[in-house]
């Protein structure tokens, strides 16, 4: 592996380090580059990444130089990214394709061919790394049928982030999916990649299916975790949203650990997540920890009040309003606003 400088380099030794001679201090160059290029000095920087993604022998170097050229938001590198998403090294390819979701316009008829092309590439890196660029650039009448057969296809990752897609693309937005996304997102809930159902079931959960929720459900009260911890996330805080009692045994381990302990990244989620299903332990540890010893462990339980929609945590946290030594003032103040929010809405329903 190579190793980035630990230190910002002046504007002439990063344009020397980018033509030495080793390859490691070429790459460690690249991010100078970046960093250089929001200044007077654009032009010769954003040139040294195009010709290091141009023509640097080291495929490191030049993926790196395709990054650099998306962070610096340099359009201009469009047609070199282009050509070396088309006919660059695996490597290089894929992350050109990531430059090209980052600064293409969905007008740049070249750069949609390229994402095209890498649809259907028989390298799955390529594919993932194209349907990624597909969700930025693509209008719905292309979009939707690579995403339903994106799901049917044969990499899990692939089919992983096609469920990603069709989450933030519709079902996050408030929009409805399209009746044959639906059917392929089913479907997916049968997958024999654990990553890929939960990916499918936690939008098809929200959305109203039972047998999603089912498996959200199932999902949490396994004994391990997801491999993918945002997704787990998701999951614990769908339970708590549509008032999934049943994941309580799966809430529970993650919150306090099992009968041999061991913790959970997601231990502050599960609890919350008890909180609001009821569940007096976990109650009653957030209010206790409201007038803890120290001011993090009192913000975190401000945090955990309100997301838990403790009403029992008002008097204290308006205690805490005229003190900021008492904990962060915003966090105090957004508990108190998310409190407001739930004393207005309708009290949710367990559904399972």
């Amino acid at each position: 592996m190579y190793g980035w400088s630990p230190l910002p380099r002046s504007l002439g030794a990063t344009l020397r380090d980018s033509e030495s001679a080793k390859p490691r201090v070429r790459l460690s160059a690249v991010t100078d580059l970046v960093r250089w290029a929001e200044s007077e000095e654009r032009e010769r920087c954003v040139g040294r990444l195009l010709g290091l993604l141009e023509r640097d022998p080291d495929t490191e170097v030049r993926a790196a130089a395709a990054l650099g050229l998306a962070d610096a938001a340099a359009r201009e590198g469009l047609d070199a990214l282009i050509s070396a998403a088309r006919s660059g090294p695996p490597r290089v390819r894929q992350l050109s394709l990531v430059a090209l979701g980052e600064l293409a316009a969905a007008t740049d008829s070249a750069a949609l061919v390229a994402v095209r092309v890498a649809l259907d590439s028989e390298l799955p890196a390529l594919r993932f790394q194209a349907l990624v660029a597909a969700h930025r650039l693509f209008a719905d009448a292309e979009l939707l049928p690579e995403l339903a057969r994106a799901l049917g296809d044969a990499e899990p990752k692939v089919r992983y982030v096609a469920c990603r897609i069709c989450e933030e693309r519709y079902f996050a937005a408030g929009r409805t999916a399209p009746a044959e996304l639906l059917d392929a997102l089913g479907r997916a809930l049968a997958d024999g990649d654990a990553a890929v159902a939960l990916a499918a079931a936690i939008p098809l959960a929200r959305w109203g299916s039972e047998q999603a929720r089912q498996h959200v459900i199932q999902a949490l009260n396994r004994s391990r975790g997801s491999a993918q911890l945002e997704d787990e996330q998701a999951a614990i805080e769908l339970c708590a949203e549509l008032g999934l009692s049943a994941a309580r045994p799966g809430l529970i381990a993650r919150a306090w650990g099992g009968l041999l302990g061991g913790g959970s990244p997601l231990a502050f989620q599960a609890r919350v997540a008890l909180a609001r299903l009821g569940d007096e332990r976990a109650r009653s540890q957030i209010l206790r920890e409201l007038s803890s010893w120290t001011r993090s462990t009192r913000t975190r339980a401000v945090a955990a009040a309100g997301q838990a929609r403790l009403e029992a945590a008002r008097p204290r946290l308006l205690e805490m309003r005229a003190d900021e030594r008492q904990a962060d003032p915003e966090s105090v103040a957004e508990a108190l606003r998310a409190l407001d929010l739930a004393a207005t809405a309708e009290p949710a329903k367990s559904t399972l």
